[in-house]
């Protein structure tokens, strides 16, 4: 294998000729013959450089729209033979091949137009943007990177050019091994936009998922300092992953979980706004709604959310249904948030906000979120791969002897909403007062459903609620036993929201119409392991 390679003939073909000048302005300058193809040769001609056409390498001309121009014996042979193999390169001499040492090639634009006509793409325009020859040709330059060197993006062509005019035209073995690396990613990248997008355009059950190294960020540290992180980003759906802050330090891991859950969490009440109640807010710390908020305007909201547990909102993530006001700004003035989320900020706000210098801000809309994406979560030797938990309203169905007042029917489904981003076992309460709806207290990732219920209460109490009576409460899945009614019994709540579906349902209907408490049947279980 040799550790320096000389370029002599290159073929280039690409259909991003940015920065192309450049480079084959650099190839020229070492007499590299450069073959090309119609649209890139074209191109090299109007800056006076000279090619080869691939018609008289291949001795045949492009074909059917140009579906056929570089797929040839003579081509595919001239890059895939052995150089240092006595039987290649005897064959090679028989047929007439020439060594191509270089290929510069990126493919039609697919992930391009999809990006920017989404469902609106017609079949045929993502057909006819699926590159053939490009990855052909790539993968055999990839697959014979001991004599050949595979360019893949014109972001690469400023080193190259920098290792070519260092080495008098020569090209080193790392750079050939780190560029097919690239190559094989970008090919199976590439590959994977069109296999997600046609099984979503066809409609085929399952959906592929890829991890691209080219598509990343490095965060500082994972969970804990000592582990590391990658933020891997969908270049396909814009979310909070692409998002750029407009201050603050860069997002650690743990910032992003809970920027993501925040985002969700206001995504589903935003279902409740009607005419008298615009404005939603969430805060979130460790992955858990402590308030959350449905009020007629952001102020509102925030002072509602703040108050569903002001020592836990210490250090949170905040995230907006509507631009901050310079209101808020000023309300959070002297408290200690990490980061927050909202579909713009005022500019009176950014003013007030830039005092405070680690204090990270999102532009991003949690209304548009997209909510259809795949959760994916790795165990020991695979992944797991679920639809998300969408929350369209519940159907309630009273169980009850003591009815449930419509009245509370809003409430009930306020709370069943906050409850469903709370870890399991999951126990919310909600209330209501002249500025709107708020979360009173909750009870969470505890293995006894009964506990989280007794911390739901105790945070409420906490929180300087001593009447329950007119809050609802709401739990993630069905109560097993009826001791979780007497509790709730014991701190006055007369309404209660659950799914149903547990073998001792009777039993704890029965100890509801006792207590006349009334309690609904949603039928839908929201477990958030």
């Amino acid at each position: 294998m040799n550790e320096k390679l000389k370029i002599k003939r290159a073929l280039v073909s690409v259909s991003n000729k940015n920065e192309l000048e450049r480079l084959v302005k650099c190839l020229q300058k070492h007499n590299v013959e450069i073959i090309s193809t119609g649209g890139t040769g074209k191109k090299i001609s109007e800056w006076n450089i000279p090619y080869t056409s691939i018609e008289s390498v291949t001795g045949n001309p492009e074909a059917f729209g140009g579906r056929m121009k570089t797929i040839s014996f003579p081509i595919l042979s001239s890059i895939l033979f052995r150089r240092d193999n006595e039987q290649d390169l005897k064959e090679a001499g028989s047929l007439g091949i020439v060594p191509i040492d270089l290929v510069v090639c990126n493919l039609y634009p697919f992930e391009e137009v999809v990006k920017l006509k989404g469902e609106n793409a017609s079949e045929d325009e993502l057909i006819e943007n699926i590159d053939i020859g490009g990855p052909t040709m790539i993968r055999a330059a990839a697959k014979n990177h001991e004599s050949v060197a595979i360019v893949t993006n014109p972001k690469q062509y400023g080193d190259f050019i920098v290792e070519l005019e260092a080495n008098n035209g020569q090209v080193g073995l790392d750079t050939r091994k780190n560029l097919a690396l690239a190559a094989y990613r970008m090919s199976a990248t590439y590959d994977s936009v069109i296999c997600s997008t046609l099984e979503k355009k066809w409609e085929k059950s399952g959906e592929s998922i890829h991890l691209s190294p080219d598509h990343t960020r490095e965060l500082r540290y994972g969970e804990n300092p000592h582990q590391e992180s990658l933020l891997y980003i969908n270049p396909l759906s814009p979310g909070l992953a692409s998002c750029r802050l407009i201050q603050g330090k860069p997002l650690s891991h743990n910032n992003l979980l809970d920027s993501d859950a925040a985002i969700r969490c206001v995504h589903d009440l935003v279902q409740l706004i009607d005419e008298d109640y615009s404005s939603v807010v969430a805060i979130i710390k460790h992955l858990n709604p402590c308030g959350a908020a449905l009020s007629k305007a952001p102020e509102q909201a925030l002072k509602n959310a703040w108050e569903g547990d002001p020592i836990s909102s210490f250090g949170s993530i905040i995230c907006f249904s509507d631009s901050v006001t310079k209101e808020c700004a000023i309300w959070l003035k002297d408290k200690f948030v990490e980061v927050i989320i909202a579909p713009g900020f005022s500019p009176e706000a950014l003013d007030i906000f830039s005092k405070k210098k680690n204090l990270r801000l999102i532009p991003f809309d949690p209304r548009h979120t997209n909510t259809n994406e795949k959760l994916v979560r790795s165990v020991s030797g695979g992944w797991v791969v679920q639809s998300e938990d969408r929350t369209f309203g519940e159907e309630f169905q009273c169980m009850t002897s003591s009815p449930f007042p419509d009245e509370q029917k809003k409430l009930a489904l306020f709370s069943v909403f906050v409850t469903k981003h709370l870890r399991s076992n999951a126990i919310g309460l909600a209330g209501k007062n002249n500025e709107g709806f708020f979360m009173a207290g909750g009870g969470m990732g505890n293995p006894n459903r009964v506990v989280s219920l007794k911390q739901c209460i105790e945070k409420a109490r906490e929180n300087g609620h001593s009447d329950l009576s007119n809050m609802v409460l709401a739990s993630d899945a069905f109560f097993p036993f009826s001791d979780n009614i007497e509790e709730a019994y014991k701190a006055g709540i007369r309404y209660i929201v659950e799914p149903g579906g547990s073998i001792k349902d009777e039993e704890v209907i029965k100890t509801c119409d006792e207590k006349k408490i009334s309690m609904v049947f949603t039928g839908r279980r929201h477990f958030k392991h």
